[in-house]
C-alpha cells in the first residue's frame, strides 16, 4: 500500500527531505546508506531552490524548477565544475525524494547531461565576405530585396530568422545610433523573452540603414499568420539559393558567433583553430549564447566549435 508523505509539504525544504528519507528507511524503501547520500544531495538542491528561486518549502517544488536545476547542473558540467555522473546523481536524488513525497512516480524530462548535440565541425562559409555578398545579390535578384535584407540581418546581427523578419529596422537603427545597442523581443514564452544586442561594428549600422530604407517600401509581417505564410511562400526559395552558394541561415549566425567570440576572448573560435584559455573561452561563450538568443552555454558548440578537452576534464572531476 502506498504511503503518503504529504504532511511534510509545508515544512522547510531541507528538513522535509530529511524527514521523508528517514521515513523511507523505517518503511524499508531505502537503506541507511542510500538515505544518507540522498540527504546530502537533497541539501544541495534545497540551497539552489532557495538562493535562485526563493523556494523554501516542499509544496512549491514544481517540475519546472527541477528542469531549471538540471540546466544549472549541465552548465556546471560544461564549465568543468562537476562530473557528468555527479550531476546525474544529484538529479536522481530530487526525483527520488519527490517520488517518495507524493507516493508515486515523479518523472521530469531533463536536458541530457552528456551534451548530445551536434558541434560544428567546419568553419562557417559565411565568413567569406565575397561568397556571402554573392548569395545576397542572388537572393535580391531572383527573389526580393526584403529577403536579401533579412539575410544580412541574420548574418551581421546574429538574430534568428523570425527576429529578422519582424524587426522594426527604423527603431533599431535609431537605438543603435543613440545607445549603441538594440532591444529584441524573441517572441518566445518564458523568462528570457527580451535581450540587448550590442552594435559595435560599422557593418551592423550599415545593414540597419539598408533594412530601414527597404522597410519603408516593403513592410515586414505583422502577425503570426503572415509569418507562417512568409515561411511557406518565401523561405524555401531563399534556402535553396543559399544552399547553392554553400550557405544557410544557421551558417550566417555561426559566422557572427565566431566574430563575437574573437571580440570577447581575443582568440579565434575553436572551429577556426583558436585555443583560448578556459576563463576567456567560457566568458566569450556566455556572451555569444546571450546575443544569439539566450541560448544555453553548451549550445554554442554548434556555432563556434566544441570544448572537447574541457569535457574530458569535467568527466574526471569529483572522482
Amino acid at each position: 500500500m502506498k504511503q503518503s508523505f504529504h504532511g511534510h509539504f509545508d515544512r522547510g525544504l531541507s528538513k522535509a527531505g530529511s524527514a521523508i528519507l528517514r521515513e523511507a528507511v523505517r518503511c524499508g524503501r531505502l537503506s541507511q546508506h542510500e538515505a544518507m547520500i540522498h540527504d546530502q544531495q537533497w541539501t544541495q538542491f534545497s540551497i539552489y531552490a532557495m538562493e535562485s528561486h526563493e523556494v523554501d518549502i516542499l509544496e512549491l517544488v514544481q517540475k519546472k524548477l527541477v528542469r531549471q536545476y538540471g540546466e544549472e547542473l549541465c552548465t556546471q558540467v560544461y564549465h568543468g565544475n562537476l562530473s557528468v555522473q555527479t550531476a546525474v546523481d544529484l538529479l536522481e536524488t530530487v526525483s527520488s525524494v519527490m517520488a517518495l513525497a507524493i507516493s508515486g512516480d515523479w518523472k521530469v524530462v531533463m536536458p541530457d547531461i552528456g551534451f548530445p548535440g551536434h558541434p560544428r565541425i567546419t568553419a562557417p562559409h559565411s565568413l567569406d565576405q565575397a561568397k556571402f555578398e554573392a548569395a545576397v545579390e542572388d537572393v535580391q535578384a531572383r527573389l526580393s530585396e526584403h529577403l536579401a535584407v533579412v539575410l544580412m540581418l541574420v548574418r551581421h546581427l546574429g538574430i534568428s530568422l523570425r527576429e529578422a523578419v519582424f524587426l522594426d529596422a527604423q527603431a533599431a537603427l535609431e537605438a543603435a545610433k543613440g545607445e549603441g545597442c538594440i532591444s529584441l523581443e524573441s517572441g518566445k514564452e518564458g523568462p528570457y523573452t527580451q535581450r540587448i544586442i550590442n552594435i559595435s561594428m560599422p557593418k551592423q549600422i550599415a545593414v540597419l540603414e539598408t533594412a530601414s530604407a527597404v522597410q519603408d517600401v516593403h513592410r515586414y509581417p505583422q502577425s503570426k499568420q503572415t509569418w507562417r505564410l512568409w515561411k511557406q511562400n518565401s523561405l524555401p526559395a531563399a534556402e535553396e539559393i543559399l544552399l547553392f552558394h554553400g550557405l544557410s541561415f544557421c551558417d550566417c549566425r555561426a559566422a557572427l558567433a565566431c566574430e563575437l567570440y574573437k571580440q570577447w576572448s581575443g582568440h579565434e573560435a575553436p572551429i577556426l583553430g583558436g585555443c583560448a584559455p578556459n576563463v576567456e573561452d567560457l566568458e566569450a561563450r556566455e556572451h555569444v549564447a546571450y546575443e544569439l538568443g539566450n541560448m544555453r552555454v553548451w549550445e554554442t558548440d554548434a556555432y563556434v566549435g566544441a570544448r572537447a578537452n574541457l569535457r574530458k576534464e569535467a568527466a574526471g572531476t569529483d572522482r
